[in-house]
């Protein structure tokens, strides 16, 4: 089909947006932020709105051209581009803050909203969005859960998924499904699908909208520069603040030569040439942060800093962070093409992969400088060259190769925020075997199985099948160069039968990056050696007999997840046992990444029918020193307002714990507190729970013999938002069948039946029939190891079959 028939026949589907065609028009979506790649769309289509974009992706098997859907263009891997040619379908219009929820913690958005735009949206009612991408003036929300984005300040406060709480898709068919919602749940389905779809990259469905998690804005920020003489002692200062009780939102790191290029710029701020840069930031209630603020300095000039300034005044603060913001733009200015490299390692191998990067470059001829988030090993090495220059592509591509290869081989993963797009496409065998490669590609042979949107993304098998040979009419004016996959020796956990090609993890503990792999079968016991060897612990505990795995059965989160998240973004990687026995590795050893479709947290808490964890991937925690936990006891009306006033506030960043117990009576509750700190900031934290208990005319006590205790496991767990928890808990208290504990940030209610013995099930089924439909309202959902799960409906039966069979025949 010609641009000019295309055009006519999608103008009958779009009335109100727009349909370009002119060449022209068409430039300016031929690449994304990777730039040396471009490909030419055969038409662009721009809908008024979410109802002209269903009816396009209603008539998109009959146009037969692929479809490409696309934000602001800012990726950086050759994601949003028509590598296939037809359709690029612009989603600018949808740009609303629909809902904002100041007592719920969450809002609504539209997907083509601005990342900057929410958080100035968000600024009067004291909230914020913590994933903050480089291009956050520009890039779209859409396109940041596309690509499960990260950003500078993600080493504390997490990534893009930890913070999609639903989402609402538009299927190719035409179909629009809402996954999940404000209390970020399954809602009325029975799996977690919007666990797929967030960094699925374009490949399954058009976005529409998202319900996200918003935190309290912080009180202050303390932001810290310091230069280090040598790479030795500015990686004893990353593996101190790595572990450090300020735990710090950001340790970013320039090597020399990011810094002389900084310095040989008009935007030059005075630092040594020749010393690498570490910018690092602390934030949170100001009696707490200030009481830390001399300690971090003291910690990196104990590491062995030339020079460490630091400050809390904002106009100072952004001139410490100058150097590291500037850095991107001056490659942009100074090379003709640069290509940012993303890839996340264990951090105990950051010097072996400097050096490769420089040996590399070097030994090519070409300039590479590092600039990257070295808290979590996410590396972003830069490559400048000329795309103008015979040869100079090739050898970019040749060192992209290298570099991966070895990422992989040391225990790391393809991207950790950008993605993976059509530029590492051939490295996915590195990381996917045979086995895990069908997986995969299961999921999108659910969702778009001739690979109609976003063709030759994530995986190079995935072109559209009916597309024209050669990519059609939208050509590269530079391939990818990457037809030979890379190989990689294959390792086997001892006792498992893994398939030849196929990795899985062995067990180990990486005191570095604080993350240890062991039996699904641990328990709170098997942890504690951890504690009390290391100095590491695992904070989402249950019960104190049961396994790690029976704990995720019986519910997503513990009460540690008010600080640290659910267990799904605790449990980084599994050994799984599929359906025929064999067993395959899901997930990473690092704490971050964007390389596939994300089957960890879907599988985590799925049904069972997709197979089982033997063995888990742990993130651990510092242990601080100090454990304890308060009690603010009084009537449920001022329990009530306490708590909401403290989850107003940044300092639930900062408790283990804030949980609301109720018991024989529901007119009388008592919040629960736990914390985990160093014995000198225990005094910070006492005062500020005395000053809360008195301005509400609550008890307080405190408990500093022990850390808190293990409710065990629960009978039933529901989730619904944090403003409507209480409430939950205190309905079902009252009617006598149930104890209850409201986790009150995370809108979790754990039940504990008063009778255990007497017909479980019956007495769940009964709670769970009666909440349902106010969970499934706002996208919550139920859980409980007493009952079955339900079966599927509709729409979800077909793809849980689908599921099902590719599962089952690995």
């Amino acid at each position: 089909m010609s641009g000019e028939n295309l055009g006519a026949r999608l103008k009958r589907s779009i009335h109100r947006g727009r349909v370009l065609t002119a060449p022209a028009q068409l430039a300016g979506y031929d690449t994304d932020g990777l730039g040396y790649k471009t490909y030419r769309p055969d038409a662009v289509v721009i809908p008024a709105d979410a109802e002209e974009l269903v009816q396009l992706l209603r008539d998109a098997a009959a146009l037969n051209v692929p479809v490409t859907i696309r934000g602001a263009g800012t990726s950086l891997s050759g994601g949003p581009v028509a590598a296939q040619g037809g359709v690029v379908v612009h989603t600018s219009s949808l740009k609303k803050v629909r809902t904002i929820s100041a007592e719920g913690l969450w809002c609504e958005v539209e997907c083509s909203v601005v990342l900057n735009q929410l958080d100035a949206t968000l600024l009067p009612y004291g909230l914020f969005y913590p994933p903050d991408p480089s291009s956050g003036p520009v890039c779209t929300l859409g396109g940041n859960i596309a690509m499960n984005a990260g950003g500078a300040h993600c080493f504390r406060y997490g990534v893009t998924s930890n913070y999609v709480l639903g989402l609402e898709v538009v299927l190719l068919d035409g179909s629009v499904h809402r996954f999940g919602g404000p209390a970020g749940g399954r809602g009325d389905w029975r799996e977690d699908w919007k666990r797929l779809m967030v960094g699925s990259e374009g490949t399954l469905g058009a976005f529409t909208r998202f319900w996200l998690r918003l935190l309290p804005r912080p009180e202050k920020v303390w932001t810290y520069r310091a230069t280090f003489a040598d790479l030795q002692s500015a990686e004893r200062a990353i593996h101190a603040l790595a572990v450090h009780a300020s735990f710090p939102v950001a340790i970013e790191l320039m090597d020399p030569r990011c810094v002389a290029m900084v310095e040989n710029s008009p935007m030059a701020v005075g630092l040594p040439k020749d010393a690498f840069l570490l910018v690092t930031e602390i934030d949170g209630p100001t009696a707490l942060v200030d009481a830390r603020a001399t300690a971090v300095s003291t910690l990196m000039n104990a590491a062995g800093a030339l020079s460490v300034e630091y400050s809390d005044d904002e106009a100072t603060r952004k001139g410490l962070w100058k150097a590291r913001k500037v850095a991107g733009g001056l490659m942009g200015q100074i090379s003709p093409d640069f290509l940012v490299q993303d890839a996340v390692i264990p951090k105990r191998a950051l010097a072996e992969l400097l050096q490769l990067v420089y040996d590399e470059a070097d030994a090519a001829g070409l300039p590479a400088v590092n600039v990257f988030h070295a808290g979590d090993g996410n590396l972003h090495p830069n490559f400048l060259f000329d795309s103008r220059k015979p040869g100079e592509i090739e050898k970019v591509e040749a060192i992209s190769k290298r570099l991966m290869q070895r990422v992989v081989a040391v225990g790391g993963t393809l991207s950790g925020e950008h993605g993976i797009g059509n530029d590492k496409t051939a490295y996915m065998p590195l990381v996917f075997g045979e086995h895990t490669l069908r997986l995969q590609l299961a999921v999108p042979k659910v969702f778009n199985p001739r690979h109609q949107l976003n063709p030759l993304k994530v995986f190079a098998s995935r072109r559209f099948e009916d597309g024209r040979p050669n990519g059609g009419s939208g050509t590269a004016s530079h391939a990818t160069g990457h037809d030979e996959a890379p190989t990689l020796q294959s390792s086997t956990a001892s006792g498992h039968a893994a398939a030849k090609g196929e990795r899985t993890f062995e067990p180990f503990f990486d005191p570095i990056d604080g993350v240890m792999s062991g039996p699904a079968s641990m328990t709170a016991a098997d942890l504690e050696a951890l504690r009390v060897d290391h100095r590491f612990r695992f904070p989402l505990l249950l019960d104190q007999h049961r396994s790690i795995r029976e704990q995720v059965v019986s519910s997503g989160f513990a009460p540690g997840s008010s600080r640290f998240g659910p267990y799904c973004d605790n449990i980084l990687g599994m050994n799984w046992r599929l359906p025929s026995g064999r067993v395959v590795r899901i997930g990473e050893r690092v704490v971050k990444s964007t390389t596939g479709y994300d089957l960890l947290r879907f599988l985590l808490n799925s049904s069972g029918s997709l197979g089982e964890p033997i063995d888990f991937v742990l993130r651990l925690r510092p242990d601080c020193g100090t454990s304890g936990v308060f009690s603010l006891a009084g009537s449920f009306e001022a329990v009530s307002r306490a708590t909401a006033a403290l989850l107003a506030t940044c300092w639930v960043h900062w408790f283990d714990a804030v949980d609301v117990l109720f018991a024989e009576n529901p007119e009388a509750c008592r919040m629960r507190v736990a914390l985990n700190c160093p014995a000198e900031e225990w005094p910070v934290y006492k005062a500020y729970l005395q000053s809360l208990a008195v301005s509400h005319g609550l008890s307080l006590q405190e408990d500093l013999s022990a850390a808190l205790q293990p409710d065990g496991c629960p009978d039933f767990a529901l989730k619904t938002t944090p403003d409507q928890a209480l409430t939950l808990a205190r309905q079902i208290a009252a009617d006598g069948l149930a104890t209850c504990i409201a986790l009150a940030y995370n809108g979790v209610v754990h039940g504990y039946l008063k009778q255990p013995e007497a017909d479980p099930q019956t007495q769940v089924e009964s709670i769970v029939l009666r909440c349902s439909p106010l969970l499934h309202d706002v996208g919550g959902d139920w859980q409980s190891r007493h009952l079955p799960s339900v079966a599927p409906a509709a729409s979800e039966a077909t793809w849980m079959e689908l599921l099902g069979q590719e599962f089952a025949s690995v």
